[in-house]
């Protein structure tokens, strides 16, 4: 039967409003349903360690403890594999009057997982290595160099995919900083880069592959943490930015984002004195985020607390009062309190005394119903385990993922056109780490050993002393070449990066070498503006298997180098540049 124009579109329509009405009706009947202990209990999201446990063992029962006493709305996940999620969270679903949302830190992926690597002894059948989880990916930084948004997207959908698949529907990504300082403590690469308008152009295509692919994406950190020189994890950092420099930069990818239709923002905890002159954390200011980012940027979604563990807010408060002022500041969902007793207590209590209205717990309950109904947790609560079979890891996924790290790679400097090395060439590859590592450096070793006459590889760390160094000098060939990866990266409650003074002299010597030394940044970039120039210089951005297989391929000449740099490193190159470096004819 053939349906007139006019009246098909009526149908439409009506169909449209029901899809939209049946979320809103569902999170308005089980808000009805809860008691003021219940609402109370949506607005925490605390750890889990989703790890495979007896029902009776300490972790399983402090979970079950946090649905039935405390009422919790979400748990935030802390360990566990492909596997082990899953099996835990839906057995836990069956436990919560109200479906849970599980919560994830997504920002290389669905990367949890047990690696296995092939080792001597092993048949040749089996692949020398296997991610045992989820679609690994590079660093964001590394992303920004590829220019390209469409790789943006494809990070968040399947990210959002097979999170999804394994019961994680909220995860806490894209990293919508601008790191504008390079001295940046704890965003770094976790940044796009330090363009506002490319940063803004890829949280916006990844917030759309994510929700796309059937999770919640998080904008963090607001108001913006990328030119802070503190790590919040240890200490408040304190920018003295006002409105219109807000405007101009930090708040550029925030927008497109919200525009990209993003479910939730994660709030930092950091401080804007000529924005709240109270010298709070943004975290419990209500001019940053009811004034500016509800009100200003028209966020209607979550606002999520960043870890309420790091010292930015435990220096100066406790859980009880923390949870309370983060509420009066227009917070819907506490992550990782210190002590939930205490913040769970305080907020009820706030609630009885009429500091805070029953109206405002309903508001941000009413939030939290609506994007667990928006992820499909009104229709059905668990996960398909078979399903994982068919949808994490999936080769065309992995293929995706190293595609994207390819073209990730940026070449700052081949002097004497040392790249592509000849077949010739006799290679000494040492890995550089503040701790020892064991297998750092393998994949790289391994995709380049056909490709050269030999290669050797050595590990050194803080920890290596300086008679060990001059064994390297020794062991170079006089008409070798020297690679020299530097594993440097930022880290939650790390501090200053440093290397010994061992090692920094063996680094700063790299520029006195007798032989040929190519220099790559496997992870922080900006240490190469730190360290001597090289015949060759590049970076990754990042210190995977990906990278370092990307990495060999392009020393060996067997991609096209095309990165540029998404950030300015002083001293040795500016944003936007990078060489350009065709394969070569093998």
């Amino acid at each position: 039967m053939r349906i007139p124009g006019r009246a098909f579109l009526v149908l439409l329509l009506l169909l449209s409003h029901t899809i939209i009405a049946q979320p809103r009706r569902w999170a308005d009947s089980t808000l009805a349903s809860l008691s003021l202990e219940e609402r109370v209990g949506q607005l925490f999201v605390v750890e889990l360690a989703a790890v495979f446990t007896h029902e009776d063992d300490q972790a399983y029962q402090y979970a079950l403890e946090m649905i039935h006493r405390y009422h919790v709305g979400s748990f935030i996940l802390g360990g566990g594999n492909v596997l082990d999620v899953p099996i835990i969270t839906n057995r836990l679903q069956k436990e919560s009057k109200v479906p849970l949302l599980i919560n994830g830190d997504m920002e290389a992926g669905m990367t949890y997982g047990t690696s296995w690597r092939l080792s001597r002894g092993w048949t040749e059948r089996l692949p020398r290595y296997i991610p045992g989880g989820g679609t690994r990916f590079v660093s964001q930084m590394a992303i920004g160099a590829t220019r390209n948004p469409e790789y943006a997207y494809e990070f968040g959908r399947i990210t959002g995919r097979e999170s999804r698949a394994v019961g994680i529907r909220w995860s806490n990504s894209p990293v919508a900083d601008v790191n504008s300082n390079p001295d940046n403590p704890i965003i770094n690469t976790r940044s796009f880069g330090e363009d506002p308008a490319m940063v803004a152009e890829m949280v916006a295509a990844y917030v759309r592959g994510a929700q796309g692919g059937g999770i919640i994406a998080t904008l963090k950190h607001f108001p913006g943490h990328g030119e802070t020189r503190d790590d919040s994890h240890m200490k408040l950092p304190i920018l003295p930015f006002d409105r219109k420099r807000l405007d101009s930069v930090e708040f550029v990818p925030f927008r497109a984002g919200i525009a990209a239709g993003a479910g939730a923002v994660m709030t930092s905890h950091l401080s804007l004195p000529r924005i709240d002159s109270s010298g709070r954390p943004a975290t419990l200011s209500g001019p940053v985020l009811t004034g500016l980012l509800r009100n200003a940027l028209g966020f209607e979604g979550i606002v999520v607390t960043d870890g309420m563990r790091m010292q930015g807010v435990t220096d100066q408060f406790g859980s009880a009062d923390a949870s309370v002022m983060a509420i009066e500041a227009g917070v819907d969902a506490i992550l990782g309190i210190e002590d939930i007793d205490r913040g769970y207590k305080g907020v009820l209590e706030a609630v009885r005394s009429g500091r805070i209205t029953e109206e405002r717990i309903n508001r941000s309950v009413r939030r939290i119903l609506a994007a667990k109904a928006r992820v499909g947790l009104d229709r059905g609560w668990t996960v398909n385990i078979d399903s994982l079979f068919t949808t994490v890891g999936a080769p065309e996924s992995q293929r995706i993922s190293q595609t994207i790290s390819d073209a990730s790679v940026t070449l700052l400097r081949n002097s004497r056109n040392l790249l592509p090395l000849s077949p010739a060439t006799r290679l000494h590859l040492v890995v550089v780490t503040e701790e020892p590592a064991q297998d750092l450096g393998t994949e790289l070793l391994e995709e380049i050993r056909p490709f050269v006459a030999s290669v050797a590889l050595t590990r050194v760390s803080n920890e290596t002393g300086p008679e060990r160094f001059a064994e390297i000098t020794r062991a170079t060939s006089p008409d070798g070449i020297l690679l020299v990866g530097v594993y440097l990266s930022v880290v939650a409650w790390k501090g200053e990066r440093h290397f010994a003074k061992p090692l920094e002299e063996f680094l700063q010597s790299l520029g006195r070498s007798p032989v040929p030394v190519i220099l790559v940044a496997f992870g922080d970039p900006y240490v190469l503006g730190k360290l001597p120039e090289t015949t060759v210089v590049l970076t990754p951005y990042n210190g995977t298997y990906l990278a370092e297989r990307s990495t060999a391929r392009a020393v060996t000449g067997r991609i096209a180098v095309r990165g540029r740099l998404p950030v300015t490193i002083p001293g040795r190159g500016r944003l936007g540049e990078g060489i350009r470096l065709d394969p070569a004819s093998r």
